[in-house]
């Protein structure tokens, strides 16, 4: 390993949870690695142009992976998407997708988190005049990853509503706007999150997936929305325990779901229980929602055994 690499170091801990649970407490002794522009770094000394049409114009995309015992999970479908969402607004990566395969690794291998992530941030560069595009910038985050409150799967979680569509929405692009607007008021209302619908077709929360449980049958969407790999992953899932539907479905429909859940990365399989004010189905969590979270998390486990070095 390079000498600059490894002056750097990482952290310690005292323990860190498995898949459900936050991570206890830990001490940071030294600083994590990154990766930003072909350079090995701390985080700290990242640094983007104010010229950046990332900055400017909003024009970036990412993607959000977890790293369970060195293990990327799911890494070759989040490439794939990373990719996509830069073709589909138009964006060149500047290093090759092995390139960023092989930096991934070595900064799992260097910073050894038990319970990490990973976040790829494309920005489109520094600007020639404000406006168009430059040579984009490229950043490979690595650093601990704090799971959700285990309340929220025991006890699950509500949702407000709100009429809105993103731009690109098949592209997971930086443009967050509307959410981070919304933020104070789902928060104040003690909501979760917030679901998006287009005149009361649902499409999908801020940073999520959206199913429901009609009887056994489990149905989602696929239209004007961001299809997340865990979603993916779930309907692998999900295919050998339940009947499952893919179509477009309404508000109303949704709030005369048996059970309602939420798919995302660090989300995993979290249980809704309320839209805006109205409780869905018995206003708990669902045995459904209980058996495929376990599933679901074998799943992901199998994957990470398989795929260890």
């Amino acid at each position: 390993m390079d000498q600059k690499l490894q002056s750097f170091s990482i952290f310690t801990f005292n323990d860190i949870s498995g898949l459900s649970g936050n991570s206890q407490a830990f001490k940071r002794t030294k600083v994590a690695i990154q990766f930003y522009n072909g350079e090995f770094l701390p985080r700290e000394a990242i640094k983007f142009s104010i010229d950046d049409v990332g900055i400017l114009r909003g024009y970036g995309i990412f993607d959000f992976m977890r790293v369970i015992e060195g293990v990327p999970v799911f890494l070759e479908n989040h490439l794939d998407r990373f990719e996509n969402s830069a073709a589909v607004i138009g964006m060149e990566l500047p290093f090759s997708r092995e390139k960023i395969r092989s930096v991934i690794y070595e900064l799992i291998k260097v910073n050894a988190l038990p319970l990490g992530y990973i976040k790829l941030l494309m920005t489109g560069g520094v600007t020639p005049d404000g406006f168009a595009p430059g040579k984009p910038n490229l950043a490979v985050l690595n650093d601990v990853l704090e799971n959700n409150a285990q309340k929220c799967y025991d006890e699950g979680t509500t949702l407000m509503t709100h009429d809105y569509t993103r731009d690109f929405p098949t592209s997971k692009t930086t443009g967050y706007v509307q959410a981070v607007k919304l933020l104070p008021q789902w928060r104040k209302d003690g909501h979760f999150d917030v679901l998006y619908h287009t005149a009361g077709t649902v499409t999908e929360l801020s940073r999520s997936n959206i199913f429901f449980f009609k009887g056994d049958k489990l149905i989602t969407n696929e239209n004007v929305i961001l299809k997340g790999i865990s979603r993916m992953k779930v309907l692998e899932v999900a295919g050998g325990m339940f009947e499952t539907e893919i179509r477009d479905f309404t508000l109303d429909e949704l709030r005369e779901a048996d059970e309602v859940f939420m798919t995302s990365t660090n989300r995993r399989v979290m249980p809704v229980i309320k839209l805006d004010d109205q409780s869905i189905g018995k206003g708990k969590v669902g045995e459904n929602c209980k058996k495929l979270l376990k599933a679901y998390d074998e799943f992901v486990m199998a994957y990470v055994c398989a795929n260890k070095v």
